[in-house]
């Protein structure tokens, strides 16, 4: 072979195997593009009015080199330039809560809720300082996770989640805030109290709160009463801390009233904010009225409208004392009463207001089978020692006697809400004497309520 034709082929020998490795390491600089799962907690996030989560790209995932890109085999070869992409990175789930993250003064009242964009919820747990479980419930898609129970006052919480796509990404949040701390916390009791089932026809709904409520705003619109059937009624503040309500005439026999203080998480003003929410619900008993005539000196009673009995009835004597400067009248009011209490047997003293009970007037007595229907002392009641001035003259200190037949009759079958009227005497039942409601015009009540 002549000397030129082997030098070439010689050339050939040693040059086609670095062409093959040039070859071969463009090729192994190619890498796949890879997913990355990436999880978060959104205590990194800022305590606005909600806390967000948001997924970034890991710097560590993005630009560096393949360990297995190689080193080129000769430096007399150049490798063409390779094109690199970053990893295709899939976020997970952007998860919100509200109240935000380390939120403090949150009302206990107000939901808390957490929600997920572009995924689910696999579980959300919220936890009291106890440790005990925050009931919540999620929605039907999942979501979302609303709290479905009132929390503690000055209590802080815990509120955890994980939220994953279709693909299996997932975020973990954990949410923590601190309900607000009252100055003083405000009770609403009522009247009647929740153990009494059945009322008159005239009985008021009252609630009652232990300390005056600087808001009465508030107060009011906290309170609700719900009749069946629908009767429209009104509220009236009688002092500061006692409301009444009422519809524009009595009740229907059958009524079934409930009565809702949802106090509970409401600023009452001043710092406060009410106790507890309380509910209570009566219905109204058969229509009992007893009318009471000075100039007839007789009760008619009538039953659901119905004259069921009559009586002759002795009334509060025509006399006036001054003692101490305080003048004290006998003379039974006129005006419309509600019962209150009963007694089989209540001891009656003058000196309970501020007649002594030796002074020629005065009385210290057991007195049988007694209604009350005035917080002034006026009770309906047997008298044996008057009867002979029952349906003649009036000979009490203020209260009605009746006969002991009448007086048994009428202790057994009067309670709580039945109504007694008076006609006839010289003075006018006070609207606060008791439950003197149904002596205010409708007109009247109506400018009783802090919300008009």
């Amino acid at each position: 072979m002549p000397r030129l034709l082997r030098g070439r082929l010689l050339a050939a020998a040693l040059v086609l195997p670095l062409l093959a490795a040039a070859c071969t390491a463009g090729t192994s600089a190619r890498e796949p593009a890879t997913a990355v799962t990436v999880t978060a907690d959104s205590t990194a996030a800022s305590p606005t009015t909600g806390s967000s989560v948001s997924v970034g790209v890991p710097s560590s995932a993005v630009g560096r080199p393949s360990s297995a890109d190689p080193a080129p085999s000769s430096p007399s070869i150049s490798t063409p330039p390779t094109s690199r992409s970053a990893p295709s990175i899939i976020p997970g789930p952007r998860v919100s809560t509200v109240p935000a993250n380390g939120a403090t003064g949150v009302s206990p009242t107000a939901p808390v809720r957490v929600t997920a964009q572009n995924g689910t919820f696999g579980t959300v747990a919220m936890t009291n300082p106890d440790g005990r479980a925050v009931k919540g419930a999620l929605s039907a898609d999942k979501t979302s996770w609303t709290s479905t129970e009132p929390l503690g006052y000055g209590r802080s919480y815990t509120l955890t989640s994980v939220a994953s796509t279709a693909t299996g990404q997932s975020t973990r949040t954990t949410s923590r805030f601190t309900t607000l701390n009252p100055a003083q916390t405000i009770y609403p009791s009522f009247f009647p109290n929740p153990t009494m089932k059945t009322v008159g026809v005239g009985q008021p709904m009252v609630v009652i709160f232990d300390k005056p409520p600087a808001d009465k705003v508030a107060a009011e619109k906290a309170l609700s009463v719900k009749t069946v059937p629908a009767v429209k009624g009104a509220w009236y503040w009688w002092d500061d801390r006692t409301l009444h309500y009422r519809a524009k005439d009595y009740w229907k026999s059958g009524t079934k009233i409930t009565v809702s203080a949802a106090v509970y998480g409401v600023n009452l003003g001043g710092g406060a904010y009410g106790e507890t929410d309380r509910t209570m619900t009566v219905t109204i008993g058969p229509s009992k009225i007893a009318r009471v005539d000075d100039r007839t000196k007789k009760m008619e009673v009538f039953v659901n409208g119905k004259l069921t009995k009559t009586y002759p009835v002795s009334l509060g004597m025509d006399k006036r004392v001054t003692v101490g400067g305080t003048d004290i009248s006998f003379v039974t009011p006129s005006g419309t009463y509600v019962a209150q209490e009963k007694y089989v047997v209540k001891q009656m003293s003058s000196a309970t207001y501020g007649l002594p009970v030796n002074s020629s007037l005065g009385y210290d007595s057991k007195i049988p089978l007694a209604v009350r229907f005035s917080n002034e002392g006026i009770f309906v009641h047997s008298a044996p020692w008057s009867v002979d001035d029952q349906g003649v003259r009036n000979v009490s200190h203020g209260c009605i006697n009746l006969p002991p037949a009448g007086g048994q009759w009428f202790y057994d079958n009067f309670g709580y809400g039945d109504i007694l009227t008076v006609k006839g005497t010289s003075t006018q039942l006070a609207p606060t004497d008791g439950f003197g409601d149904w002596n205010l015009s409708w007109d009247k009540w109506l400018t009783g309520s802090a919300l008009t």
